[in-house]
């Protein structure tokens, strides 16, 4: 190959490169017409996202009534629902969104194995409000009891399926 074949081999290159390059950047959109931008899907708000950051909430509002993690669940007053409702505009939270953290918060193992009988009951700033009854104590043992059963079930459809 001569120096004149790959020179014009060469400009053939640039050319279809420049064209490429042209095609490929985005044009404006004649007049009247919207261009789609691309964005992400909106992640949809559920219930339980939002009982979620409503129990954040309390736990940062009421600390003795909602505590962290490692610490133990205490037993809530017979009640307690109505003082959350009460305050419930004042901590930025609508009252579905209370009465679902609420709700959250009081079912599960850690809320359940703190229902003792004899256990202090507190309120929203962790004074003394009463204390659990035997029926109520009966009452969270069955619970756990009941989620046990259920957690025995599903291991045994996985295990079989």
């Amino acid at each position: 190959m001569g120096f004149e074949q790959l020179a014009a081999l060469k400009a053939q290159l640039n050319q279809s490169a420049k064209e490429q390059k042209t095609a490929s950047r985005p044009t404006s959109a004649p007049v009247g017409v919207a261009r789609e931008i691309k964005q992400p899907p909106k992640r949809l708000r559920t219930s339980a996202d939002a009982a979620a950051r409503a129990v954040t909430t309390l736990q940062r509002h009421f600390p003795r009534a909602f505590p962290r993690s490692p610490t133990p669940k205490v037993p809530l007053k017979v009640g307690i629902l109505k003082d959350v409702l009460a305050r419930a505009a004042s901590l930025g939270l609508s009252e579905r969104d209370a009465r679902n953290g609420v709700k959250l918060w009081c079912r599960g193992q850690r809320y359940w194995t703190c229902l003792v009988e004899g256990a202090v009951r507190v309120d929203l700033a962790g004074a003394v409000a009463g204390a659990v009854t035997a029926a109520e104590a009966e009452y969270g043992t069955s619970q756990e009891k009941t989620r046990l059963a259920r957690r025995r079930e599903q291991i045994a459809n996985d295990r079989s399926n």
